[in-house]
């Protein structure tokens, strides 16, 4: 967790401004999600078993951009409390942190938010995803007073064959 931490406030401290160029050198990145289903995102939790955390789903579509194949319409990212069986094992769970909501103020510069993909495109929003070591996901529907949650996210590739 504090490694987590260290390396969150390095990056915050580093980025100045939101630029695709700095964005693509950075391991980490920090995506802000509505936490409500509508036009480019949804969001779909799984619960397997009634004792365990559930999964969550969240995902982005591209706006309405016909020119891409199916497959490439959607991204998603998921969040679970464990990743895998090892995790659990050694109790090591996935990062999940409240911050203060001023954090996203503060470091809008390095948040891809809506306006940013947009303004990227779908496809080099899915090359970053793709290229990035973590994700750092902010769901903006879970608030809580002041604080919001910030949990680290993989990529979820859903192969067809």
């Amino acid at each position: 967790m504090k490694v987590v931490l260290i390396v969150f406030l390095f990056f915050s401290f580093n980025l100045f401004a939101q630029d695709l160029e700095k964005l693509q050198k950075t391991d980490v990145l920090f995506i802000i999600h509505n936490g409500i289903n509508g036009d480019f995102q949804s969001k779909a939790i799984s619960q397997k078993f009634e004792n365990k955390r559930p999964s969550i789903f969240y995902d982005f579509f591209a706006s309405h951009d016909n020119s891409l194949p199916a497959s490439e319409n959607k991204l998603t990212l998921v969040y679970s409390h464990y990743y895998d069986f090892d995790e659990e094992i050694t109790m090591k769970p996935t990062p999940y942190f409240r911050v203060n909501k001023s954090f996203l103020r503060k470091n809008k510069q390095i948040l891809i938010t809506n306006k940013f993909i947009k303004k990227i495109g779908f496809i080099e929003f899915t090359k970053l995803i793709k290229n990035a070591k973590t994700i750092f996901l902010i769901d903006k529907s879970e608030k809580y007073n002041r604080d919001i949650t910030i949990k680290e996210v993989r990529y979820f590739e859903l192969s067809l064959e």
